[in-house]
């Protein structure tokens, strides 16, 4: 598959990202957890990243291509920059929480902000067809293998300092630096970015061809009758998938693994390494089943297994258990992101997919950040430690099944196009 420029500066971007957004999310929490930071503080910090990430999705999503796609990125890389070193100056977690807003800080070791849908827009620009499922198949195992790649430095780091787990304000200081780092190596990469990524012309919801100027159809751009349903039945199951999804993100997950089972750096490093390089590769398999089933079949159909076993893992009467039933969900797990985004790209025409995408990420983290807190409440109490994965397993299983029985019918008018 030949890569133009644009999208490898767009993958490499996603990678240096998702291995900061890997290390930061078992490393961060960790350090707060030895710092005696209650879980509902952090719980807190976590709805309120997410949150803010979805108003600024869900506000800009008309307005990423008046803005402009690389603009946008580099505005939100230089906020990365700037604000991420206020760490090293505060512990009010306030401010904390302000700062990783702007700084962008995983709490799932996964993608948050405005850069995936500015990229999943983008990439639905530069490829077509079935070419568009294997770069995002692509886009995606770059993403997780990162993540995988970011736990792995966070179990090295956990070797280097030895039996206890635990490190200090020295350590801190380098995790905050380096994540900044990753911020300027981001920033660079979009600020090479060519106008290729950006949309030559938008059509507005009464006039099928662009009779106006670019910039005129720029601003004025509405979405269609017919695209807003759509737009807003997706947000809808979208949300309610993210909400579940909250229960359980990472950062808490850290946190969960640290008072069940006691696990250090060391460990946490390696079990986060493992359920991102199996998502990783059942990313490149995800394209190969949509090919023979269909993008939605493969969707729900392996979507459902993986959360009957997410409700499992709390159930299991030990840590070797319970890790193995993470590791096979993962197998299985995120077989529908690549599907969901190649899917829902093909059910709008080019001019309506930064809006469409904006607001079904937007949605995303929407509903993620209504959990944190929610689960952050619950681990904090011993009797209800398992209830974050029984809630989070079936409302999934409800989500898969409202897809299927929504869209099973709904043709695909844009998958041979771009």
């Amino acid at each position: 598959m030949h890569l133009s420029a644009e999208e490898m500066y767009l993958l490499i971007a996603r990678l240096v990202r998702e291995v900061a957004f890997g290390f930061i999310a078992i490393a961060l929490p960790l350090y707060w957890h030895d710092s005696k930071v209650p879980s509902l503080d952090v719980g807190f910090t976590y709805t309120l990243v997410l949150l803010a990430s979805a108003a600024a999705s869900m506000l800009l999503g008309r307005k990423i291509d008046t803005i402009g796609r690389r603009r946008l990125l580099l505005v939100s890389s230089l906020l990365w920059v700037l604000s991420m070193p206020v760490l090293l100056t505060t512990h009010n977690i306030a401010v904390v929480a302000v700062v990783a807003v702007l700084a962008t800080i995983s709490p799932t070791g996964k993608e948050i902000g405005l850069y995936l849908a500015v990229e999943q827009a983008a990439l639905s620009k530069l490829v077509s067809g079935h070419d568009r499922t294997k770069t995002y198949a692509l886009f995606n195992f770059i993403g997780y293998s990162a993540t995988a790649l970011g736990a792995a430095l966070a179990a090295g780091i956990g070797l280097s300092q030895g039996s206890s787990g635990h490190f200090g304000a020295s350590l801190f200081t380098w995790i905050v630096l380096g994540y900044t780092a990753a911020g300027v190596i981001q920033f660079a990469l979009y600020y090479v970015l060519g106008e290729d990524i950006e949309v030559s012309h938008l059509k507005s919801a009464t006039d099928e061809s662009p009779k106006t100027s670019t910039a005129d159809a720029k601003a004025s751009y509405r979405p269609s009758p017919k695209v807003k349903r759509i737009v807003m039945t997706l947000t809808a199951l979208f949300t309610l998938d993210a909400f579940s999804a909250g229960l359980i993100v990472q950062g808490l997950l850290v946190f969960w693994f640290r008072i069940r089972f006691h696990f250090d750096l060391t460990q946490l490093g390696a079990l986060f390494f493992g359920t991102n390089i199996l998502s990783a590769l059942s990313s490149f398999a995800a394209a190969r089943l949509a090919k023979v089933f269909g993008l939605l079949n493969t969707m729900v159909f392996t979507h459902l297994p993986s959360n009957i076993l997410l409700i499992l893992v709390p159930l299991m009467p030990n840590a070797y258990l319970a890790v193995a039933v993470l590791l096979l969900r993962h197998v299985l797990s995120q077989m529908d992101v690549p599907t969901r985004q190649a899917y829902t790209m093909a059910m709008v025409d080019t001019g309506d997919r930064s809006y469409l995408a904006s607001w079904t990420n937007g949605a995303r983290s929407l509903g993620t950040g209504g959990s944190p807190v929610l689960a952050g409440a619950l681990i904090s109490s011993a009797s209800l430690l398992s209830l974050p994965f029984l809630l989070s397993g079936g409302l999934k299983i409800v989500y898969d099944l409202a897809l299927y029985a929504i869209f099973r019918k709904v043709p695909l008018e844009y998958y041979d196009t771009k």
